[in-house]
Parts: structure tokens; sequence; C-alpha cells
């Protein structure tokens, strides 16, 4: 996929299930505005259908989950599922919060390029995300 020069980075940020805990996600998406990053909230009690279905329809380039819940070993590896299946795959697809060291790499595995425990500094988020850009929007070496 051929990006537009200088276009913003665009985010959708998402809580899976019943996890009702905003605080995170709120300090990541104020973290990437601030960086120039579009940013993108789909609320509270989210569906794996819905967030592929908001990532697609929204155009983003990343999807970003929070979870706090036990859950993640489920709806993540879905999440990542659907968002191949429906021609998404490029997506960046990141998650953070409450996720166990030994659940990572069954997530990995799934489809989630990065993950970022409980804690992160918001800083290497953002750079993350920064350094992933620019290598997606450098031109293909000839």
């Amino acid at each position: 996929m051929q990006e537009q020069p200088n276009r913003r980075l665009r985010v959708l940020l998402a809580k899976l299930g019943m996890d009702t805990h905003t605080v995170g996600i709120t300090i990541i998406g104020h973290a990437l505005r601030e960086a120039g990053m579009e940013v993108i909230f789909t609320g509270l009690k989210q569906t794996p259908e819905m967030v592929a279905a908001a990532a697609i329809q929204e155009d983003v380039d990343v999807v970003g989950i929070s979870t706090l819940s036990a859950g993640h070993t489920r709806s993540l590896p879905k999440l990542a599922r659907l968002l191949r299946e429906q021609g998404a795959g490029d997506k960046l697809l990141l998650a953070g919060g409450v996720i166990p060291q030994e659940d990572q790499p069954l997530l990995e595995e799934a489809g989630v390029h990065k993950i970022f425990t409980m804690g992160a500094d918001t800083r290497d988020i953002v750079r993350y995300l920064e350094e992933w850009w620019a290598q997606r929007q450098a031109p293909e070496a000839a």
C-alpha cells in the first residue's frame, strides 16, 4: 500500500469486552495527539468485529487495544484474524495494559505486532509509532 506523503498517522484506539478502565488509553491518546497523530477512540465495550469494521471504515494505519481484563487471549487473536480476512492485515496491531508475559508469545503469533505492558512510557510508544511510520513512508529501494 503506497502512502500519501506527509499524511498524518491515523490511530484507532479501542477497549474490547467489558473492560471499562479508560485512564491508560486516555493518557496514550493524548500523548499520540500531542505527537501530531490523528487519534480515533471507538469507545467502550467493543467487540473484535466492531473494531475491525471501524479500522477499515476510518482507514487507520494502527489499531491499538487497551486491555485490563483476561479476555485478551481470545479477543486479540480474533481481531487480528478479522483484520487479515477483511483485507486490512497491513494495519499495525498493538496491545497494551495488563498482559502477562506468558501470554505475549501467543498474541504475537496471532498477529499482535507489539505489546506495551502497564507502566510503559508514552514516549516509547510514540517513538515506536514514529519509527514504524517513517519506515512505511520511506520510498522503496530501487
